[in-house]
């Protein structure tokens, strides 16, 4: 059995039974073993979090909400789960939150996603050498994401209605995004994951970042030139 098989058996194991009989049903639904397991590793990741926040961490009380997203309990905290290969991430907060995580790679079909975004970001690239044209399309990508996320839309409407000026550190959004203080941070890891969060309805924020480096060990994580972009 490899890592990853022995790894899905003791969460099957562990986890499993102590999730809600719905959560049981939708997990026996998905038939790739990769979904599996990362679906089961997102809710250990959100469980410990929850542990380290609150010591509260019961996962029976955890459940999927109708846009995929993660409750728990009654939802006055809020939750926002993110993966990309094998990096997962999980935000909380009391306000909408929204967290995207993306490992940046040569992928032709983001050239025409950015042709949706806002022609404001379009001449802004269009600005760029072709070496930075990229990094900045995932920047504004996972800005987007975040974003979307926190105000419970699809990507799709936020490629042109969120808005970022990452020049002035300035968001401008348009419905189906409602107007109001935003915070985003967006900033590298190491090993060169890019990371964005977006909260809504804060006009300052403190985020900290920590990795989870074994059960029940976190350390601080270094982030990679972090900056801020706002709306008030």
């Amino acid at each position: 059995m490899d890592s990853a098989s022995s790894e899905l058996a003791v969460l099957e194991r562990e986890l499993l039974p102590r999730l809600h009989p719905f959560e049981q049903s939708r997990y026996r639904g998905f038939t790739h073993t990769r979904r599996r397991r990362s679906w089961l590793a997102g809710r250990a990741l959100i469980l410990a979090a929850l542990s380290r926040h609150s010591g509260d961490a019961e996962a029976a009380e955890l459940h999927t909400d109708g846009s995929g997203g993660v409750l728990y309990k009654d939802g006055a905290l809020k939750l926002s789960l993110s993966h990309s290969q094998d990096l997962m991430g999980v935000a909380l907060s009391s306000l909408p939150i929204g967290l995207d995580l993306e490992w940046p790679r040569p992928r032709p079909a983001l050239a025409g996603v950015a042709r949706q975004f806002s022609q404001s970001e379009s001449a802004a690239l269009d600005a760029l050498p072709p070496a930075s044209r990229h990094e900045r399309i995932y920047t504004l990508w996972t800005l987007k994401e975040a974003a979307c996320k926190a105000a419970g839309v699809s990507i799709w409407e936020g490629l042109r209605n969120a808005c970022f000026d990452l020049s002035t550190g300035r968001f401008a959004a348009s419905p189906p995004f409602t107007d109001g203080d935003w915070v985003f941070l967006h900033a590298g890891l190491a090993g060169g994951a890019r990371l964005a969060l977006a909260v809504r309805g804060a006009a300052e924020a403190e985020p900290a970042c920590w990795r989870l480096a074994a059960p029940g060990q976190w350390r601080r994580e270094a982030l990679v030139q972090p900056a801020f972009v706002y709306a008030r």
